[in-house]
């Protein structure tokens, strides 16, 4: 082992797109009939689905039972040419921490990879996000020879950071992160090493969800080597070597195709996070997506610096697996997911931006700083596919996050440290023909869901008072964006248990329409400590809340220490019967308010999607307000004097930009942003603090 290994290897990271095909895969293509192609794809899917819906049914984590999961089967180099995923970010990024054991431990005696073998990995410069995002991979041989790889990556509750949840909003350098594990050995002759998993519980508040959340990736991929075996044996090595390479070849020549029919240009989005962990900033990402032949390239100059001492960075292999969630789910939609489709991307990432981080910087908000780069992604894609397929341009699904966090001791004093699966219930965006899908679940995960209310309650010391639809949530528009899901829930069973949740879009919208369609509201978090829910439940004389809408009424009957607090709340104490309200956001609404069909609009209204105040103020449809009955002509003569008086306020392009650039946020604001408005000419890198680096 040369000492260069014990440092981070630059080299391995950069390489997300096919490697080069070997001889043995190139001698195997002419003996591919087509149809044999056709069968063996089909059955790799299905061993793949089979490996995502075994991991999810034996996973411990909130994630994994929720299908946040990305399994896949890679070539023996390490690319990923089948998968099955709720997650497509793991997915692209998985094929790293594999590259990297072929590089390092295939002919490292000390180590190597042998039939029976497994591999771990979370640290987050291989996984491309942060340490609680977990992967366990294993070699599969036929006959003495290495043919594949299968693998499985999810989010794991629990990795030990100083502040518990997977997401550490104080954190100061990745020392604050907690278990940070380059691909490492943890299984050998098909059992797993003991000693290794009982240091990674010694590391763990929640050692049980985590040792579970192992053996049920292991489980899974040893189903999944099964079946290819049969697969090899029934087929041979050669044509099941040579057609995993020729998926990757199928898919980055469509992939191509499919760009070249794009108008060319540049397609640009800058976005701004809020919140830098628990305080108040502004930071810019500055994406421009340039279009020209068969080739897309992100481009990201005139981002922010990287911020020192913050966990609100992120590597740029991360923002890759990111972009890779749109193309995937939307744009390459018809492709298969695999890294082939990266064929036709380039990227171009400034130097030292905390979209681009390095050394021992924190990452562990990295899926806050991606889910804001993800929002330009989608934006820049409707305009970019716009005018050749408009029925693909959809207003963004709800990013703003928006999980709770816990930790502490459950009802039967065992250790639980997790996110709860609202995270899943975010609005789908509003598209050229239809209004958005309400919960349609979280953008980054979109066959993920919320698991049921009575499983989570089975072993999470909450009791839910409520969970359903929240009807401020949608973005407003000639089609709204679908609703999210509000939560209400309360300590039970316990003396306390420390909570908080982790998110973005406190000040302002974080999701933001299309072509003319509002944004969705910010979201935020009430908590009321002492309250007397608990009996109010038990006395059962007045009515209670059954969603937020009547939390926040007046006539609330609930009474206690109430505060209201950001969407990044810091963990903190509740204790038993204390109340905990938060909502995930809908999804962006598509077109122009007033010009959305009225009789929707008084449907919305009766079903308690929009207030009476939305439907008077910004879709201005004037109606009787008991019988919900419309006044056709009315509402025609209101819509025409907005129209006029957008008339009126109007100014030319050159006017308001010279006023606009006047303007500027306060300094305290400003502090990580880089010289404002254009931050790469100003400000350079803040340095680590000496107290960050020890």
């Amino acid at each position: 082992m040369s000492a260069k290994t014990y440092d981070r290897d630059h080299e391995v990271v950069q390489r997300l797109r096919p490697e080069p095909m070997t001889p043995e895969e190139a001698a195997a293509q002419g003996a591919i009939a087509d149809i044999d192609f056709e069968i063996f794809c089909h059955k790799m899917q299905m061993i793949t689905h089979e490996g995502k819906e075994t991991t999810m049914k034996l996973g411990a984590s909130t994630a994994m039972r929720a299908g946040d999961i990305a399994f896949g089967i890679f070539t023996a180099q390490g690319d990923l040419s089948i998968c099955a995923t709720g997650i497509y970010h793991h997915a692209v990024l998985g094929q790293i921490p594999i590259k990297y054991i072929v590089k390092h431990w295939l002919n490292e005696s000390a180590v190597s990879v042998n039939d029976g073998d497994s591999f771990f990995y979370n640290d987050p410069f291989y996984g491309g996000v942060h340490a609680a995002d977990m992967g366990l991979a294993i070699p599969v041989f036929y006959d003495g020879r290495l043919i594949c790889f299968v693998g499985a990556a999810v989010h794991t509750g629990e990795c030990g950071g100083s502040e518990p949840g997977g997401f550490v909003q104080n954190a100061k350098s990745k020392y604050d992160e907690g278990l940070i594990a380059p691909p490492i050995k943890v299984g050998e002759n098909y059992t797993l090493r003991e000693d290794i998993l009982n240091m990674f519980a010694a590391m763990n508040r929640d050692p049980r969800a985590m040792i579970l959340d192992i053996k049920a990736r292991l489980a899974a991929a040893r189903i999944a080597q099964r079946r290819i075996l049969e697969v090899v044996e029934e087929q041979g090595v050669e044509f099941f070597v040579g057609s995993l390479r020729r998926v990757l070849k199928v898919t980055s020549e469509a992939a191509r195709r499919k760009v070249s029919l794009l108008n060319d240009g540049v397609y640009r989005q800058p976005r701004f996070l809020d919140m830098i962990g628990t305080e108040a900033g502004l930071v810019k990402i500055n994406l421009a997506v340039i279009k020209k032949g068969d080739r897309l390239t992100l481009d990201l100059t005139g981002s922010s610096p990287m911020m020192g001492g913050k966990p609100m960075n992120c590597f740029f292999q991360g923002i890759i697996g990111l972009a890779m969630v749109y193309f995937c789910g939307w744009f390459f939609n018809d492709l298969p997911a695999n890294n082939g489709l990266l064929e036709a991307v380039d990227w171009k990432f400034p130097d030292d931006s905390f979209i681009n981080a390095h050394g021992d910087t924190s990452t562990s908000l990295a899926p806050v700083v991606q889910v804001c780069f993800s929002l330009g992604m989608f934006l820049c894609g409707a305009k970019m596919v716009y005018s050749s397929n408009p029925d693909r341009a959809s207003a963004p699904w709800y990013m703003g996050f928006g999980c709770p966090i816990y930790a502490g001791r459950n009802q039967h004093g065992e250790p639980v440290a997790d996110v709860t699966p609202e995270v899943n219930g975010g609005g789908g965006g509003a598209l050229s023909d239809h209004d958005g899908a309400d919960v349609a679940g979280a953008w980054f995960a979109t066959l993920s869901d919320c698991t049921d209310v009575e499983i989570t309650e089975t072993d999470r010391p909450i009791l839910y008072l409520s969970r359903n639809l929240f009807s401020g949530s949608v973005g407003h528009g000639k089609y709204r964006g679908g609703a999210g899901v509000g939560i209400a829930m309360m300590v039970h069973h316990v003396p306390e248990l420390a909570m908080g949740a982790f998110g973005s879009g406190a000040h302002f919208p974080m999701t933001l329409g299309l072509f003319g369609g509002y944004a969705v509201p910010p979201t935020f978090i009430q908590v009321v400590q002492g309250s007397n829910m608990d009996q109010l439940m038990h006395d059962n004389k007045e009515p209670l809340p059954r969603n937020l809408t009547e939390v926040y009424d007046a006539a609330n009957p609930e009474r206690g220490e109430r505060a209201f607090e950001d969407v990044n709340m810091l963990v903190r104490p509740l204790h038993n019967g204390d109340t905990y309200y938060m909502s995930v956001g809908g999804g962006g609404g598509y077109g122009d308010a007033i010009q959305r069909d009225p009789e929707a609009v008084l449907r919305d209204l009766k079903f308690g999607r929009i207030t009476a105040w939305a439907a008077q103020n910004i879709y201005h449809v004037v109606y009787d307000a008991e019988a919900l009955r419309l006044d056709e002509a009315a509402t025609q003569s209101r819509r025409q004097e907005v129209l006029e008086a957008r008339k009126k306020i109007g100014r030319p392009y050159d006017e308001f930009m010279a006023d606009w650039q006047k303007l500027s946020p306060p300094n305290d604001i400003t502090q990580y942003y880089g010289a404002y408005p254009y931050p790469e000419k100003g400000v350079a890198p803040q340095p680590m603090t000496l107290a960050a680096t020890m």
